[in-house]
């Protein structure tokens, strides 16, 4: 669509059903947006949306959404976003559908968040011990499970009427202990039982009565108090003889007990969100005030949501999708899926789909296989425990494992003790290259502060690499894939066993060493990461570099396409959307939706293929309001631009000339966003321009997100100071975050901001693209992601008709005359721009902003 600057379109002259779900007169593009998604979903396809800054395309694919539903063409809505501002705005944009509909039923809308923000004591930081968020919480919720289990036998300090009667003894004669919710205590409990639910939900409830009623202060998140105490209790606090739990003491959480006291029943809806919309915090008061687990309550609700919100780990990454896929189900051929600022995809899944195991994973895998051999030989066990129980118990569960033995165990522990040998000879080698002596630097504090990549193959060829051939030499070539069944069996033997707690990771291991044994050459790329850490340590048996280094093994994803796809095909069509998408048909290939639509000459299609289209919009903004400019300097390349120096007559001549046109941008009216290829380079820009212009100049630095959020709030205080941003085009604040009204006049970009080709991981990226798409490896993974964070930096400009700024490329490679030119890449963007010379660049701001 041109840019026209044309107004809304009355709602009342549109006719279609959609019509009312708008909850505003749209634009002309939004109304032809939400035709376009409507055409296309409705046959289970797809539809790529690119649309300009402003363009409105969250409520496009909403109202889109929202009329399939009416029509029940799907059960669901899922839209994914990585942008936490563009989650808002999904929220925003669905809470006016909703204020809007006063005569249908409201949309239920969900957001889902991960463990971290929805289980209380990680809101509040009262997890015991110092594991992660995941492995610590799973430990909690183990230890709940068995204290619920029907068929447990731990005895709860409760009395008979301590539930209104809901506990009740045992109905054998003579039997004074209690049954809970079955007739018989579990000493007199057999077959007859018709309720087969693994849980006790009279027990969870009396678990959870003991929890409410112990003294201490309770726990308070998201401005409600809860019934429990503010840390985790323990079993000995609830428990009539606390030496009966053996493996199942601990820590556990009476949130998620209550989760199965209610038999797994919610007790509020989306009405506990004036819109019908629930957000982490409408959901975490609601279930905290109630004393039930928030993250259980959401996994339920999920299932009877009409709108799903979330970010790309719900939709493509394995483990998360467990919750989306395995737990609530709601990602099957029901689901239509809204993937916001699509341009990030292909990068985030790769991330997601790329897998490490570090060096304390490894030996601590190498612990459990050994003290599952200990315990099947019936030597092993902590002081004072019965050795022959461990081996009944590890016999036991080793026989339901088929073709797994003390032998495979031992080769096994044996597999790892090799492993473990030959990473320290490939991180020692690498540290006498690179450092010669680097633990005389280490001791002398001189050891530059950098990680590294150790690649096992030539990353330019599609090969084996070296730790596999050379671990299929010393053993059987099978041992990859027996990796996971040993695993398996040893974690298993540790889950089973009674008299420890010990939590193994021999599984977890297993697994990845599977994958790494497996995968294919060409997809993966396996490297050994070596990550500068310091630390003090007094175990003898690691290599010295663990004193400097963490070290892991790195199974690289390089071309996700394919896993992507098998996604899209599962569901029921959607909208791909952002800013900038185009080249389309590149966009296709590399995301894997050519696989669904593709149909072999000579053949029609079949329920397998589906339909995948496309639709552009530009800026519908006056276009005098606006001024587009391609400053004609040398390349911003590393060869070029030389080192980054502040005294400007050690500049080389391409720094001096894009250090020059910086300070003029900079001195221009309005807030400035100036975007350099890297953060180093911001670094430069930071320190130049705070000695050359008078303006306040902030630095963004790749950081948490808290402080970045306290650097923007900076930059867009309305107290009539101007301000200059420097950033990196390959950071986080220059897409997703909404530079509206007068919080932006000017965006520029220095250089084509290329990720580092020089790393073995990038060039083994580019090879894979090379042999899946014909030599397109370069343009592929790295050109056209560059243009596109070009491009998304300069739309955070203009986000609304009344807006007037100035957007400019400081690269003469943007030219479309120039060597190794870019021009095409910038799609319907490279229409807006003119050419300025450096030497006029002063002259066009002063008459743009001066008219």
């Amino acid at each position: 669509m041109s840019d026209t600057g044309e107004r809304t379109v009355s709602r009342r002259s549109i006719d279609a059903a959609w019509a009312d779900l708008f909850p505003f007169d749209p634009y002309p593009q939004q109304t032809d947006g939400v035709e376009h998604v409507l055409s296309v979903c409705r046959d289970g396809g797809y539809l790529l949306l690119e649309g300009a800054c402003g363009t409105g395309k969250t409520l496009i694919a909403l109202v889109a959404g929202t009329q399939l539903l009416e029509e029940e063409r799907v059960d669901r809505v899922m839209a994914v976003t990585p942008v936490k501002q563009q989650l808002k705005q999904f929220v925003t944009d669905l809470e006016a559908i909703n204020e809007h509909r006063t005569e249908r039923d409201p949309i239920a809308g969900l957001v889902m968040v991960g463990k971290r923000d929805m289980l209380p004591y990680a809101r509040v930081g009262t997890l015991p011990g110092d594991g992660s968020v995941q492995a610590v919480s799973s430990e909690l919720r183990e230890t709940t499970a068995a204290l619920i289990r029907r068929d447990a036998t731990h005895e709860l300090a409760v009395q008979q009427g301590d539930l209104d009667g809901r506990l009740d003894v045992c109905s054998v004669p003579d039997c004074d202990r209690l049954s809970y919710a079955s007739e018989e205590c579990p000493d007199h409990r057999n077959d007859r039982e018709e309720d087969t639910s693994w849980y006790d939900p009279v027990r969870a409830a009396a678990l959870c009565h003991l929890a409410s009623s112990m003294d201490g202060p309770r726990l308070e998140t998201a401005g409600v108090s809860a019934p429990y105490p503010e840390s985790p209790p323990h079993t000995r606090d609830v428990l009539v003889d606390p030496e009966t739990t053996g493996a199942d003491a601990g820590h556990f959480d009476p949130f998620y007990a209550r989760f199965f006291a209610n038999e797994e029943w919610v007790p509020f809806g989306f009405g506990e969100s004036k819109t019908n919309v629930l957000t982490s915090d409408t959901i975490v008061r609601a279930a905290v005030s109630r004393g039930m687990c928030p993250h259980e309550a959401m996994a339920s609700l999920m299932e009877v949501a009409d709108v799903l919100v979330g970010n790309y780990n719900h939709a493509f990454d394995p483990v998360t999708r467990q919750l989306t896929d395995e737990k609530a189900g709601v990602l099957d051929s029901g689901t239509m899926l809204v993937v916001d600022e699509a341009h990030m995809l292909e990068e985030r899944v790769r991330d997601l789909l790329s897998e490490t195991l570090g060096v304390h994973s490894l030996r601590t895998a190498h612990k459990d296989i050994a003290l599952a051999r200990e315990y099947l030989s019936g030597t092993g066990g902590e002081p004072g425990a019965d050795p022959s129980a461990h081996r009944r118990e590890a016999q036991s569960v080793l026989s339901e494992f088929n073709g797994i033995d003390q032998t495979s165990l031992r080769v096994g522990q044996e597999f790892i003790e090799w492993l473990l040998s030959a990473m320290d000879d490939e991180v020692t080698a690498l540290l006498r290259e690179e450092y010669t002596d680097w633990q005389r630097q280490f001791r002398e504090g001189s050891l530059p502060e950098i990680d590294h990549e150790i690649p096992l193959r030539d990353p330019h060829v599609v090969e084996s690499d070296r730790l596999t051939d050379a671990a299929s030499n010393a053993f059987d070539g099978t041992v990859w894939r027996e990796m996971k069944s040993i695993g398996a069996a040893v974690a298993a033997v540790h889950d089973n066993d009674s008299q420890t707690d010990r939590t193994p990771v021999a599984d977890g291991a297993g697994r990845f060493l599977e994958q790494w044994g497996t995968a294919n050459d060409g997809t993966y790329f396996r490297e050994i990461e070596l990550e500068y850490a310091p630390k003090p340590t007094e175990d003898t048996t690691l290599p010295d570099w663990a004193t400097a280094y963490n070290s892991a093994l790195s199974l690289y994803n390089c071309i996700p396409h394919e896993p992507l796809a098998d996604v899209f095909g599962d569901l029921a069509g959607g909208v791909l959307m952002s800013a900038t998408l185009e080249p389309f048909d590149v966009y296709k290939r590399v995301s894997g939706l050519d696989r669904l639509s593709d149909v072999p000459d000579g053949t029609e299609e079949t329920e397998d293929t589906c339909r995948v289209a496309t639709a552009s919009y530009g800026l519908s903004f006056p276009p005098e309001n606006r001024a587009s400019w391609i400053v004609d300097l040398p390349p911003f390349t590393y060869r070029n631009r030389g080192d980054p120096v502040t005294d400007y007559e050690e500049m080389t001549d391409a720094r001096r000339a894009h250090a020059g046109a910086i300070v003029t941008i900079a001195r221009s009216p309005g807030n400035v966003l100036l975007c350099l290829p890297s953060y180093a380079e911001a670094e430069w820009a930071v320190e130049y321009l705070t000695d050359t212009v008078s303006k306040p100049v902030l630095r963004d630095r790749s950081t948490e997100s808290d402080v970045t959020d306290a650097m923007l709030d900076r930059f867009f205080r309305d107290d009539e100071t101007d301000r200059v941003l420097v950033t990196s085009a390959r950071g986080t604040v220059t897409e997703g975050v909404d530079y509206k009204g007068h919080r932006l006049h000017t965006a520029a970009v220095v250089g084509v901001p290329y990720a580092n080709t020089a790393t073995p991981r990038m060039k083994a990226v580019m090879n894979a693209y090379d042999q899946e798409f014909d030599a397109e490896g370069f343009e592929y993974a790295v050109q056209i992601p560059a243009v596109r964070k070009a491009r998304q930096a300069i739309g955070r400009v203009l986000r609304g008709h009344d807006e007037v700024g100035t957007r400019l490329l400081l690269d003469r490679r943007y030219r479309p005359d120039a060597p190794r030119s870019v021009s095409t890449l910038l799609s319907a963007d490279r229409t807006e721009f003119s050419t300025v010379s450096p030497d006029m660049l002063e002259f066009a701001l002063d008459q743009f902003w001066g008219r």
